[in-house]
């Protein structure tokens, strides 16, 4: 039963390679479509692209890293605009449905909970285990999608518009949307080293954003790990995250020291702390199999 379980978690967690490994025949039809009447240099230059986007993000998926996580999370919704402009150009109503709707379900397939965790362990060592949390609300909601969004738009629109023979608008296209392609890489590259790491001897909340340096807590000074209650007065490192939060109790008073702007901090006494794993229910699993009371 055990053995059977794991391996339809493996499974589970292969679904979003297997599924980008099909967009050659899904998406790909749609695009090559939707370019046949276009002119060579646009048609050459727009199924170069395509392919060397899709092998690229296919051996993201196979590496999991913190950075591929990255490069998943932007390269795979951007098939879903790729499907959405080539279906506006394509007349073939079966490769249309095929192409946008296998779009859509890799985009779900790369931002399940349990993918992201499986990238960001993929640097565990040893007996580590590591879980993302939650990305802030307003990242969420607004900040990330449109950083998203002009990282990808900057990677693809100069090379288009030389493609296509605009020169001039190409030429200053492309080093402009190279330059906030980097920087929006980085900037959402933050979000994979928001993590919880348990270790051989405790528990470890690495986010530089509400703590300057990653904080090891010993199994010795925790006094439990479980659900927050509405009026908890824990100090709240969620970064406004939303969905559940995790209340980690400590087993006496703890100076720690916390992030309150760009470059100042200030040391404060605490007896518990919020986080907002992205897998609350795995994150309490884990605790308890290594010896941490779940209260």
């Amino acid at each position: 039963m055990i053995d059977a379980l794991r391996d339809r978690k493996r499974l589970f967690a292969l679904a979003p390679l297997m599924v980008w490994a099909s967009m050659p025949f899904t998406l790909g039809a749609l695009i090559g479509d939707a370019v046949n009447a276009a002119d060579d240099p646009f048609r050459t230059a727009a199924s170069i692209g395509a392919w060397a986007w899709w092998f690229g993000s296919l051996i993201a998926l196979a590496v999991t890293r913190p950075f591929t996580l990255t490069i998943v999370r932007l390269a795979v919704p951007a098939a879903l605009l790729a499907a959405v402009w080539a279906a506006l150009e394509s007349s073939d109503g079966t490769l249309t449905v095929v192409g946008v709707v296998t779009a859509g379900v890799a985009v779900i397939s790369v931002f399940m909970p349990g993918i992201g965790d499986r990238f960001v362990d993929g640097v565990s060592y040893g007996n580590e285990r590591r879980f993302l949390l939650r990305p802030p609300g307003p990242v969420l909601l607004v900040a990330g999608p449109l950083t998203g969004l002009a990282t990808v738009v900057g990677i693809a629109a100069g090379p288009l518009l030389l493609a296509d023979e605009r020169w001039v608008v190409g030429l200053i296209a492309t080093p402009v949307g190279f330059g906030c392609a980097y920087f929006g890489f980085r900037t959402l590259n933050q979000l994979t080293r928001r993590f919880l790491v348990f270790v051989p001897n405790g528990f470890v909340i690495h986010d530089t954003t509400v703590m300057p340096e990653p904080v090891l807590f010993t199994t010795r000074e925790l006094a439990g790990l479980g659900p927050a209650v509405a009026d908890t007065r824990a100090k709240d490192l969620t970064a406004q995250a939303l969905g559940l939060a995790l209340e980690l109790k400590l087993a006496e008073p703890t100076e720690l020291t916390f992030v309150t702007g760009r470059a100042s901090s200030e040391d404060q006494t605490v007896r518990s702390l919020l986080i907002s794993a992205s897998r609350p229910a795995a994150v309490m699993t884990v605790a308890l199999e290594r010896g941490i009371p779940i209260a």
